[in-house]
C-alpha cells in the first residue's frame, strides 16, 4: 500500500527454537512501537521461509537513518541499540583469573568443556555489565577465500554510537548476548538476522546446518571500560565463536548486508583477513580489543597464521 513498507523477518532453513524466534520478533516489534507510538501491524509473510515468519507492515518513515539531536529522540536510540531489561543466563568464573582469556581445553573439566554450564540464576543486563557477572555471548566472523588473489576477506561490522560497550569500533562481523534460557546457536542464528540480514542474504547464504558445524572454539573474556553514556562497565563472557565460510564465486562485498535494527550497527567493512590479524596483535585503537590467545586462535581458523 501507498507509503508503506514491509520489513520480513523470515529465518533460516531451518527454524530456530521458538524462544530465540519470538525474542526477536518481539525486539522487532518493540523498535516500531518507540519509533512510531504504537503504529504497527503484523501480518502473515507472503514468502515464508516457515510457519513462524512473520512480516511488520511500518510507515516509510521508518527507514529514515538520521539521528536527531533532541534528548528524547537520543534516549530511544540508546534503548534501541540494547534493552537494559533484557536477562543473561549466569555462569561461574573461570578456575582461575589466569584463565580468564583463555581458550576452554579439556583440562578445564566437565563443568566448563565442551560447553560451559550456568548456575542456573539471571540477571538484567544492565546490571550484569556493573556488577562483573560471567554470562555468554556468541561471535560469527564471515569470511571469503580468494584462491586467485591468494587472499582470506574477512567482514567487520562498526559497532553503534548507542552500544553501552566499545560504541564505534570495528568489530566481529554480527555478534550478541545469549538471552537467559535461550541455547548458543539458537542466538547466533537470531544475531545473523538481526546485524546482517536486512537486505534477505542471510536467508539464501547459510543453512541452519552450515552455522551448526560453523563452531570454532570458546573463549573466555573479561574486559572493562567506560562509556560517556553509561560510565564504567566490566564484561566478562564466555564468547561462541564461529566461523562462516562466504558461499560461491560472488564476490562478498558490504552492500550485501544491513541491519534490522539501524541503531545496532553503524556500518561494515571489509578488511584482509591478514592485515586484520595484524591489527588485532597491535592492540589497534579502532577494533574492539581482543585478547592474544582469541586473535591466535582466530588467526589458524582462517588461515591467516604467520
Amino acid at each position: 500500500t501507498s507509503g508503506r513498507m514491509i520489513i520480513s523477518s523470515c529465518g533460516l532453513a531451518t527454524a530456530p527454537a521458538l524462544s530465540s524466534r519470538q525474542a526477536f520478533l518481539n525486539r522487532l516489534l518493540l523498535v516500531t512501537i518507540l519509533k512510531h507510538q504504537g503504529t504497527a501491524f503484523i501480518v502473515p509473510s507472503r514468502n515464508l521461509h516457515h510457519s513462524r515468519s512473520l512480516s511488520f507492515i511500518l510507515p516509510q518513515s521508518s527507514l529514515s537513518n538520521s539521528m536527531d539531536s533532541n534528548s528524547e529522540t537520543s534516549s530511544r536510540n540508546y534503548n534501541l541499540a540494547q534493552d537494559p531489561s533484557e536477562l543473561f543466563d549466569l555462569y561461574p568464573a573461570p578456575p582461575s583469573v589466569s584463565r580468564y582469556n583463555s581458550i576452554i581445553t579439556s583440562d578445564w573439566g566437565k563443568s566448563y568443556f565442551p560447553s560451559p554450564k550456568s548456575t542456573g540464576k539471571v540477571k538484567e543486563r544492565g546490571r550484569v555489565h556493573v556488577d562483573g557477572d560471567w554470562h555468554r555471548s556468541v561471535q560469527v566472523w564471515i569470511v571469503q577465500a580468494d584462491s586467485q588473489r591468494d587472499e582470506i576477506r574477512v567482514l567487520l561490522q562498526r559497532r553503534s554510537p548507542y552500544k553501552d560497550t566499545h560504541p564505534n569500533l570495528l568489530d566481529v562481523s554480527c555478534a550478541g548476548h545469549a538471552n537467559a534460557g535461550d541455547g548458543v546457536l539458537d542466538s547466533a542464528i537470531r544475531e545473523l538476522e538481526e546485524e546482517l540480514g536486512g537486505n534477505d542474504m542471510i536467508q539464501g547464504q547459510f543453512s541452519l546446518e552450515d552455522v551448526e558445524r560453523s563452531k570454532a572454539f570458546i573463549v573466555t573474556s573479561a574486559i572493562e571500560g567506560e562509556t560517556e553514556k553509561y560510565g564504567k562497565f566490566i564484561c566478562r563472557e564466555y564468547q561462541d565463536v564461529f566461523i562462516l565460510w562466504w558461499k560461491g564465486n560472488t564476490p562478498m562485498n558490504t552492500e550485501l548486508f544491513a541491519p534490522l535494527v539501524q541503531e545496532e550497527v553503524s556500518g561494515f567493512e571489509i578488511m584482509d583477513g591478514r592485515e586484520l590479524i595484524k591489527r588485532m596483535r597491535q592492540n589497534s585503537e579502532e577494533l574492539v580489543p581482543r585478547s592474544i590467545e582469541y586473535v591466535e586462535a582466530l588467526a589458524k581458523a582462517i588461515g591467516c597464521e604467520e
